[in-house]
């Protein structure tokens, strides 16, 4: 798995705020991304999945990609 499939949806969006922030010369823009990140930071964890085939629990994006465990099946 690279590292960009294995970074979460969050932690993409927080990347890419990032780095529009540190990128941006407008004062404005700049107050909005910043304000766009202390959203970011309050956001609730996203709740774990459990893939119904295996039972195996976490995020939802690497239990959509995950290999599952048992015989036969690449995914869930």
């Amino acid at each position: 798995m690279s590292k960009e499939t294995s970074l979460t949806t969050r932690e993409r969006l927080r990347i890419h705020l990032q780095e529009a922030r540190r990128a941006t010369t407008s004062p404005v823009v700049g107050a909005q991304l910043e304000a766009a990140l202390d959203v970011w930071e309050d956001l609730p964890p996203t709740p774990l999945q459990e893939c119904p085939i295996c039972g195996k629990v976490g995020l939802p994006e690497r239990i959509q990609q995950h290999r599952c465990g048992k015989q036969g099946t690449d995914r869930y």
